[in-house]
């Protein structure tokens, strides 16, 4: 007979590993993002841009890729704690996606 909650911690550590994943490789695309606009900025092709535009974009990236890095931070640190989740973790992957989203689509 398998017990409740032997169960329940697999489960946990399970979910646990797959946001681990899903956050470091949002924050991956969050840097490789940043480094490409700010590439493209530098360059001819980009001349046309707003300031104002790019600021946001930047902004939105950098939000993107602390969020991200504050989830995967958060994973490892009730991993290695043996403690719940923590019930932030949900709101900072949203807010990691939905920046880099909002980032991407600014530039473009």
């Amino acid at each position: 007979m398998i017990d409740n909650d032997q169960t329940h911690d697999v489960q946990t550590g399970e979910q646990a590993a797959v946001l681990y994943d899903w956050f470091k490789h949002l924050t991956s695309l969050s840097l490789l993002t940043l480094g490409g606009v700010l590439s493209l900025s530098q360059s001819d092709v980009a001349a046309d841009i707003k300031k104002a535009t790019l600021v946001l974009v930047l902004f939105f990236l950098s939000l993107a890729g602390m969020a991200s890095f504050s989830g995967a931070a958060m994973v490892v640190e009730s991993r290695t704690k043996a403690t719940p989740l923590s019930r932030w973790v949900k709101p900072v992957g949203g807010i990691a996606a939905t920046s880099l989203s909002m980032g991407i689509g600014a530039f473009l």
